[in-house]
């Protein structure tokens, strides 16, 4: 390959580049950067056949921000001659798009499915290409299953609350209601009204699935209030019989000797209690028998368990951060 300065005007676009949509203010903000400092990064070309320039392989957005910020020309990689193999091109793109937080999901989304039917491939093989995990190839292709409409709307906010926004994990439980399009609509403007997190959005899907008569009532109500219908979990306090403990209130009281210890003193704490809770958690997951669960039910069942899983991880770091 060869470094060389090329002229603006003669490098063109790739069609086939994953990346749809540009941000007009982060692309403003990055054109002003290389007015200051230049173009830090070479983007990567091709030279056109039959035609004196050149195609993008990566780097669109630097190169329409240097077309912002007026430059003649700009630092690129060019490439001996086009890439023969359209897979290999398009796994470079996806895999430095990829990296990037500007990139829509559902462009990411889009692009994977698109290597994925050209190589003719599974997920396990898009994935190994790709360097992700064969679940994160899965989640990406399960956004092409909402509306595009809620696709669209969806953003990429790692390791930070949504505060508002619909990420990828919220996208996971919507598909749940793809056979009801507007009580999808509604828990999206929910989902933004009341910043619902993914775990708040998956009790609301699962809940709306189960009682198709009363979801008016549940998308006014609270997380709090799923209770009534079969849901909500631990903070839906309200929803408790009069007397009726949580499990580990219940251990409290029986290891302390509570109403529901009998007469006899015990030498447990409440603390031992909840920690019983958590050991009879694999004995419950093996009663789980996979092959027994129908197609429909499958998704259902995979969100349980990731759901369980980030639970899992969240106790996970506290223990740790205690220890």
């Amino acid at each position: 390959m060869e470094l060389r300065r090329i002229e603006v005007s003669r490098i063109v676009e790739d069609p086939d580049q994953p990346r749809k949509a540009i941000d007009d203010a982060a692309l403003a903000g990055l054109a002003d950067s290389i007015k200051q400092h230049g173009v830090l990064n070479p983007i990567t070309v091709a030279p056109l056949t039959g035609v004196d320039g050149f195609r993008i392989v990566t780097g669109e957005r630097r190169w329409r921000a240097s077309q912002l910020a007026g430059l003649y020309d700009m630092p690129c990689i060019v490439r001996p001659e086009p890439t023969a193999d359209d897979a290999d091109k398009t796994t470079e793109q996806l895999i430095e798009n990829l990296q990037r937080e500007e990139l829509a999901p559902l462009d990411k989304a889009r692009a994977v499915a698109a290597l994925k039917e050209k190589i003719e491939a599974t997920n396990r093989e898009v994935a190994q290409r790709l360097g992700l995990s064969e679940r994160t190839v899965g989640y990406l292709l399960d956004l092409l299953e909402l509306p595009e409409a809620i696709g669209e709307q969806i953003v990429s906010s790692p390791n930070r609350p949504a505060d508002g926004n619909l990420t990828e994990k919220h996208g996971r439980f919507l598909r749940q209601l793809n056979d009801a399009p507007e009580l999808q609509e509604k828990l999206v403007e929910k989902i933004k009204a009341d910043k619902l997190s993914t775990e708040d959005t998956a009790k609301f899907a699962r809940v709306l699935r189960d009682n198709p008569d009363s979801r008016e009532d549940i998308l006014r109500g609270g997380v709090g209030d799923l209770g009534r219908f079969g849901g909500g979990g631990a903070r839906a306090g309200s929803a408790r019989a009069a007397g009726e403990l949580t499990e580990s209130e219940y251990y409290a009281g029986a290891y302390d000797g509570g109403p529901y210890a009998g007469d006899q003193p015990s030498p447990f704490s409440a603390s031992r209690g909840i920690v019983g809770i958590a050991q009879r958690v694999p004995a419950t997951l093996r009663e789980i028998k996979v092959s027994a669960i129908s197609a429909d039910d499958l998704p259902a069942l995979e969100d349980a368990l990731v759901t369980l899983k980030d639970d899992v991880e969240r106790l996970l770091a506290e223990v740790r951060a205690r220890r």
